[in-house]
């Protein structure tokens, strides 16, 4: 019983392994492309970056508005202290809450708030051409990766190919040897190629499995239940360029790395005006509501009880006798009475002038104009590589292209004089060791010319990329 549950299990385990062996998804580049714009981190934190940037922006912009800001506190005095509504040291302990509500607004500041407003739109810019770099660097490793897995599934056709065909002539030569018509070493020599084919295989289906590996790395996928959809291709197109500098002109329309090298070049230089803002004057208007409540405010209680106070003539005579109420005692100014009798209001224009601040303004100067000359080096710099990677690109292309002309060349030579030896081996009119070396020749140069065509493929795909600005598929 415990043997059969076992033998159960293992052919449930074998089902769910070949049922998901054979639920892999197959990927096209595009897909490959769409995918990784959507889900890849690095990309994520260049939007992150985007958003910082424009938090930024935002920022800079609310400036330009007053700020307002509320207060509210509760003060206790224990002791000698001073009496907030009569501004006296008396010797008892007080509560007082106090209500405040502040208001400025700069009027003029050497024009740092609208510079800055200048610079933080232009590094918000710079960010979203970054993202573009991002998406660029990351959309050329997949196609290349994405080509590699195809040179490797080549490569194992090839493999594949070699060994079955290593296999029937060996088969073949097993039965001629049994007849007599070739010697045991002719047996021996094809039963070597044979293992050496067979290690080729293990090889090639080992590249292909690292290349895949390395594809869905880029993706953040497994390997195990994703593989590339193998596209039908004959021919590579002509990438139809006439020069390098003709590419050049080309990708300069629509370069990220230029545009963005351009854009802190901008803001490089409203940052050195910002800093400058802090030579001139600046004006600004306040002002304030307050109030506050105290728990030592008395107001007197009167009775019916009356002292009279006598007035006088100028001459001394007495005209009038006043009566005037007398205080029983005292109770606590209500809330609402004070809140109506301490409400203040304050309206002030200051004029701040810098007249000596310890180098920090000047210094603060030199620091943005060093940085706005890196900048302008940096627009350089970017300028040269796009310049070199350009060239590079249009050269590697022409290389490619040659190689892969030559390549097929020889593959259509070999193939034939493959075709023509088989022809002379069924009629034994050439050795199986010259027929393996004719064999061999054909392998390698079909080799060459699949490897040749897939390095022109991704030449291709790069001057492509330099024509539109990307290797994604929407823009196409």
């Amino acid at each position: 019983m415990l043997k059969a549950k076992i033998r159960l299990s293992v052919l449930l385990l074998l089902v769910f392994v070949t049922v998901e062996s054979g639920a892999q998804k197959l990927w096209t580049l595009d897909e490959c492309l769409d995918y990784a714009l959507q889900h890849n981190l690095s990309l994520k934190q260049k939007e992150l970056a985007v958003e910082q940037a424009s938090i930024g922006l935002v920022q800079a912009r609310m400036q330009r508005y007053p700020s307002l800001n509320g207060s509210a506190s509760n003060v206790n005095n224990f002791g000698r202290s001073i009496d907030p509504l009569t501004n006296e040291n008396v010797q008892r302990n007080s509560a007082n809450l106090r209500f405040g509500l502040n208001a400025s607004v700069v009027l003029f500041n050497g024009f740092r708030i609208y510079n800055n407003i200048q610079q933080q739109q232009y590094l918000v810019q710079a960010s979203r051409f970054d993202e573009e770099v991002a998406k660029k660097d990351l959309g050329m490793s997949i196609a290349n990766a994405f080509l590699q897995v195809l040179f490797a599934k080549e490569l194992v056709k090839v493999n594949n190919s070699q060994k079955d065909a290593t296999r029937l002539q060996l088969e073949r030569t097993e039965k001629y040897f049994e007849y007599g018509k070739v010697s045991e070493s002719a047996v021996l020599d094809l039963k070597a190629q044979l293992a050496n084919d067979n290690l080729s295989l293990v090889n090639a289906n080992n590249q292909e499995w690292m290349a895949r590996v390395t594809l869905f790395q880029l993706l953040m996928l497994s390997p195990d239940s994703n593989d590339v959809q193998v596209p039908a291709v004959d021919e590579v197109p002509d990438a139809g360029v006439m020069s390098a500098s003709h590419l050049l002109a080309m990708y300069e329309q629509h370069a990220p790395e230029l545009k963005a090298a351009d854009k802190r070049v901008k803001a490089g230089m409203y940052a050195w005006k910002v800093a400058k803002a802090a030579y001139y004057p600046t004006i600004s208007i306040n002002g304030s509501l307050g109030n506050i409540y105290s728990n030592q405010a008395y107001q007197p209680i009167y009775g019916n009880k009356m002292v009279y106070q006598q007035y006088y003539d100028a001459n001394g005579n007495p005209i009038s006798l006043i009566p005037i109420p007398v205080a029983e005692g005292k109770s606590l100014t209500s809330f609402g009475t004070q809140m109506n009798n301490n409400f203040g209001q304050t309206v002030s224009l200051s004029l701040n002038i810098p007249i000596l601040n310890n180098y920090a303004n000047k210094a603060g100067v030199k620091r943005a104009e060093i940085n706005y000359e890196t900048s302008i080096l940096n627009k350089q710099i970017a300028a040269n590589t796009i310049e070199q990677s350009v060239t590079q690109a249009y050269n590697e292309y022409l290389s490619a292209k040659a190689k892969y002309e030559a390549s097929k060349a020889s593959f259509e030579a070999q193939e034939a004089s493959l075709q023509y030896a088989e022809k002379r081996r069924n009629e034994d009119l050439i050795s199986s060791v010259e027929y393996n070396i004719i064999l061999n020749n054909r392998n390698a140069a079909r080799s060459n010319y699949i490897q040749a065509k897939y390095e022109l493929m991704f030449r291709y795909k790069i001057i492509d990329f330099y024509k539109h600005g990307t290797v994604y598929p929407e823009v196409h």
